[in-house]
């Protein structure tokens, strides 16, 4: 087998040695000029990979990105490696295999040949025919930002002229990675101050015109729904004013008048709680009006869903106590995370969670967990899942997703009302027996708290739907589905 001859493998002689150090100088010098003139990281990261494959003559090289020790690597360019391999290279768990090694030392590694080495943890690299293969880490600033390696399919010791140009390279690599990132955070810092800026001006041109701003917003919906969800919108606005007047005059009267007769200071408890209820009652009804509209601001960030859910369970371990229920966190996914908001999604949770906490009685059992679903999974349950939202499958390519599960075994749904319990107002039950019920635990509510959850895990590009327990008993589970966290991932010319 023949391999092309690189600077480094010319014969020794002064000329050769001329050359080798003219053919450095020239690499650096168009690394530098890479990385000081294209802004975009995929396109930089692609051409550097593609003049140092050349450079360097191996098979494949690649560039792992790290936001973090505890987190996760991320293979965020690469050349010569197929998709397949590249998913399986993602699924190496964090602090496993050699790569990790790299990580923890923060030093340059090299192996002679693979199939001799113990601690390697993908063997499918085995099978696609690697052998040599070399890591050196991208520091900059002393932080340690990813790792870039190349491979060979026959075993090849790296010299170390070659690893130590290589280490001059991956400084300029570095700095770059470094300041796109530099910029990424002051262009999202930008847009956030720009999109709070607009909310603000938004609400202040709805505090003077809200009137106005509610019918040219519902313009475009059917003469029906536009006239309740006007009526709804404005109503929440206008008790919103005289609510606040009532509340805060309740409270000032509970703390200035302690010495009010016993009558008094149980109808001033009983004000403010009413009070209370009705807020929250406005909140939801305004809530539900931003997210019809489109008009709610959503961050996008990596969510660490076992904290997360465990945050969840824990703000409820005290309501399941006094319920006489117990709430469960199954099996969580570590090496993948979803993306969102993360207080829109804790409160969409929360509602859900609620729903079970309503209707599972005394000795039952709520469990959280979360799975991955790939594209492939979503597409053959798609007839069960699409009446739920016909939109989540017209999104191409249709990506992989976390399944976060809230199961019960309360008292179940019936498969006809499935879709119908996602309907504003629809679990509100009787308006008679509203009030008549508030500290039952399946008292009648103003049934916004599911399509509320379900409108908002839908503008997180989500979905929301609803099974029956996988052992076929009695009660449901609702399947909160949430697009992964990827990093950008640029295509190779």
């Amino acid at each position: 087998m023949t391999h092309k001859a690189t600077p480094d493998t010319l014969p020794d002689g002064e000329g050769a040695r001329t050359q080798r150090e003219v053919a450095r100088l020239r690499l650096l010098s168009r690394l530098a000029f890479l990385t000081a003139t294209i802004r975009d990281r995929g396109l930089l990261l692609n051409k550097v990979l593609q003049q140092l494959h050349e450079f360097y003559a191996v098979d494949s090289c690649g560039i792992y990105q790290l936001h973090g020790l505890a987190s996760p690597l991320h293979l965020i360019a690469s050349l010569g490696i197929s998709t397949e391999l590249a998913r399986e290279l993602q699924k190496v768990p964090t602090g496993k295999g050699l790569i990790a090694e790299v990580v923890k030392t923060g030093t340059t590694k090299s192996w002679l040949d693979l199939q001799q080495e113990p601690q390697l943890y993908c063997h499918t690299v085995l099978d696609a025919g690697w052998r040599g293969f070399l890591a050196h880490p991208l520091i900059a600033h002393e932080r340690l930002l990813g790792v870039i390696f190349f491979f060979q399919n026959h075993p090849r010791q790296f010299s170390l002229e070659e690893i130590e140009l290589l280490g001059h390279c991956c400084q300029l690599i570095a700095a770059a990675i470094d300041t796109a990132d530099l910029v990424e955070k002051l262009e999202w810092q930008h847009r956030l101050t720009h999109a709070s800026q607009r909310e603000l001006d938004r609400s202040r041109q709805q505090l003077r015109e809200h009137v106005h701003r509610l019918e040219e917003s519902n313009r475009s919906l059917e003469q029906a729904s536009q006239m309740k969800d006007r009526f709804l919108s404005l109503a929440s606005h206008e008790l919103r004013t005289p609510l606040t007047w009532i509340m805060t005059a309740t409270e000032m009267l509970e703390t200035s008048l302690p010495d009010l007769p016993e009558g008094s200071q149980s109808l001033l408890e009983t004000i403010h709680k009413g009070s209370n209820r009705l807020n929250n009652l406005v909140e939801d009804l305004l809530e539900m009006a931003r997210i019809e509209a489109r008009v709610i601001y959503l961050a996008r960030e990596s969510i660490d869903l076992q904290m997360f859910l465990g945050d969840l369970a824990s703000r409820y371990a005290e309501e399941t106590l006094r319920r006489r229920l117990t709430l469960e966190i199954g099996s969580i996914p570590e090496h993948i995370s979803p993306i969102g908001d993360h207080h829109h999604l804790r409160q969409a949770l929360e509602r859900i969670l609620k729903n079970a906490l309503k209707f599972t009685p005394p000795g039952g059992v709520i469990k959280l967990e979360a799975v991955h679903r790939t594209s492939e999974e979503l597409r053959q349950q798609q007839p069960e899942m699409e009446p739920f939202c016909p939109e989540f499958f017209c999104r191409e390519p249709l990506r992989d997703h976390i399944d976060v599960c809230i199961s019960d075994n309360g008292i179940g749904i019936a498969e006809q009302d499935r879709l119908q319990i996602f309907d504003k107002f629809h679990g509100a039950g009787s308006i008679n027996l509203h009030g008549k019920h508030y500290h039952s635990v399946e008292g009648p509510s103003a049934g916004l708290g599911l399509p509320l959850a379900k409108g908002m895990i839908e503008a997180h590009n989500g979905m929301v739907w609803v099974s029956s327990p996988a052992d076929h008993q009695r009660g449901s589970c609702f399947h909160v589905l949430l697009p992964l966290y990827l990093p950008n991932r640029p295509s190779i010319d």
